[in-house]
């Protein structure tokens, strides 16, 4: 029987629409399917790039549709972070000197725009059980139907719903959780920093913020869950009490109104370990997932994709699965890097020693010692 698609993609997020459009490049013709999740768009965390990202859009070929849209530039990210003054990492020695302040939500309709221009078919999905059976995925969507493929592409972020599926399960590292609150103006801009995207660090974690496109800025408060509880940050009051507390990220949020309630984001370092079935590769959060702190979410989805295209490209041409072996490996040595990376910047901030978040990553933890 033959397959309804050759390549079915769980999740037309980020990392989703680019495997799509990098699989229309390096091996066109194939049937693909970019299957819709039906993800909640209504409130997104806002979220700032690197000027890395116009070497990964260029790549894909979308960085003219990305460019006509209203994303803000940014040309320096600003920290209070193991003192109590604002340092600037500018970004003008960067090559491409340039980076953004993301509507995520034009930002992901561009991109699954884009896959759909490159050959893939639209679905939406819901999807309730994945079966293998003689060199082909048997995908069941509910009302959507049930579709069949020769390879499947996890791409459904955090959840990894598709690994899981399969019988693999994300291990944690840690236990960041963003407690985000949207504002309806800007802020003060005349505030140091309010132009940039800023953090803070303090006791018990540490703040964001940043100006979104729209006029309106993002807030979130980062910590440990059971922290979260301790100081009742999923209460409208309580956070604003916190907020108060800030020596920057308060007045740059100034007098602007609180729009929403706290809402509580899983944040946590997190990776799929074990291997997975022939024929399936995860790619973005489904794969790993990086602190927001190290503003690689975007980059880490879309490299991913890039590589993720590669491998399957080899396996549906010549059967080869050493594409899935070299980007498993790449996967393992990328996590590897990252947790040095994040364990060095965190060891920055001493000035709170006795305290328990900080303490946590004080100590480095290659290994996952935290239950979901």
């Amino acid at each position: 029987m033959s397959p309804s698609f050759d390549v079915f993609i769980a999740g037309a997020g980020p990392a989703g629409a680019a495997t799509a459009i990098s699989l229309s490049a390096v091996a066109p013709g194939l049937r693909v399917c970019l299957a819709d999740m039906g993800r909640d768009a209504s409130f997104r965390v806002g979220e700032s790039v690197p000027p890395l990202i116009k070497r990964f859009l260029d790549h894909l070929g979308v960085w003219p549709q990305f460019t006509s849209d209203q994303h803000c530039p940014s040309f320096r990210t600003v920290s209070a972070w193991g003192g109590p003054e604002l340092i600037g990492n500018e970004f003008f020695w960067d090559v491409h000197n340039t980076g953004w302040r993301l509507d995520r939500t034009l930002f992901d309709r561009m991109l699954a725009r884009e896959a759909e221009n490159h050959g893939a078919v639209p679905m939406a999905a819901k999807i309730r059980a994945l079966r293998y059976d003689e060199g082909l995925w048997s995908v069941d969507c509910g009302e959507a139907g049930i579709h069949s493929a020769r390879c499947v592409v996890d791409a459904t972020g955090r959840s990894a719903l598709l690994s899981r599926l399969a019988g693999l399960k994300p291990v944690n590292y840690d236990r960041l959780v963003a407690s985000v609150v949207l504002f309806e103006e800007s802020g003060n801009q005349d505030a140091p920093g309010a132009d940039a995207a800023l953090v803070e660090s303090f006791i018990d974690g540490w703040w964001y913020t940043a100006a979104t496109p729209g006029g309106r800025r993002i807030a979130a408060l980062m910590t440990d869950t059971d922290i979260v509880r301790q100081l009742g940050a999923a209460r409208l009051d309580s956070w604003m009490e916190g907020l108060g507390k800030t020596r920057h990220i308060g007045p740059v949020i100034g007098a602007a109104r609180p729009i929403t309630l706290p809402k509580l984001w899983p944040a946590g370092s997190r990776f799929l370990e074990g291997a997975l079935p022939s024929g399936m590769i995860a790619v973005g959060d489904a794969a790993s997932c990086f602190d927001p702190l190290s503003s690689q979410g975007i980059i880490k989805a879309l490299r991913s994709a890039i590589f993720a295209s590669y491998a399957i490209a080899d396996w549906l041409s010549h059967s080869d699965e050493q594409g899935f072996v070299k980007y498993d490996a790449l996967m393992k040595r990328e996590f590897a890097a990252y947790q040095q990376t994040l364990h060095d910047y965190y060891g920055q901030e001493q000035r709170w020693p006795d305290s328990a978040f900080w303490h946590r990553r004080h100590i480095r933890n290659d290994t996952s010692t935290f239950a979901e």
